[in-house]
């Protein structure tokens, strides 16, 4: 029966991303507007050039904030722009700069996703990753994620722009 509810969670995890490319558009627009206040407190857009076409995103993307820092779930390949340099976050109506920081190792990926899942518990909806009964992330969906390349990338603010 366990295999099946993790086979299961998987499935909606992944419908759940593709879903959110389609909404990400709407959500650009919110975020960037007066209107952010609704969805700001576990939304944000982060700005960045990609590191081969020199284009720039701005992307939505979910955090939990960690003292000055901001810790963001980074599922798919799109963190690796941030492995260049600085990047700039609009957070509950202000742009920052921010430098990244992306954390792989499976120990301290394992400990940040569990303070981000103990804070934000849809994490694990959207990442197929579900904490244990210690609040840690299950070691085989983790370890699922990370040969999918998931990694959190701890986003330190810098200052206002």
């Amino acid at each position: 029966m366990k295999p099946v509810m993790n086979n299961m969670s998987v499935v909606v995890s992944r419908v759940l991303q593709i879903v959110v490319r389609y909404f990400n558009p709407i959500m650009r627009l919110v975020l960037g507007s007066r209107a952010h206040r609704m969805m700001s407190g576990q939304l944000m857009l982060l700005s960045f050039t990609g590191r081969r076409t020199g284009r720039s995103y701005t992307t939505p993307v979910s955090y939990v904030r960690e003292g000055t820092n901001l810790l963001v779930p980074g599922g798919g390949a799109w963190w690796k722009n941030l492995t260049s340099g600085t990047a700039r976050v609009r957070l509950q109506g202000t742009w920052h700069v921010v430098t990244p920081e992306v954390i792989r190792e499976p120990v301290a990926l394992s400990a940040v996703l569990g303070r981000m899942l103990a804070i934000n518990p849809a994490i694990s909806v959207f990442t197929g990753i579900r904490p244990g009964s210690d609040g840690r992330p299950f070691a085989e969906s983790l370890e699922r994620e990370r040969r999918r390349e998931f990694v959190v990338v701890r986003l330190h603010l810098s200052s206002e722009v």
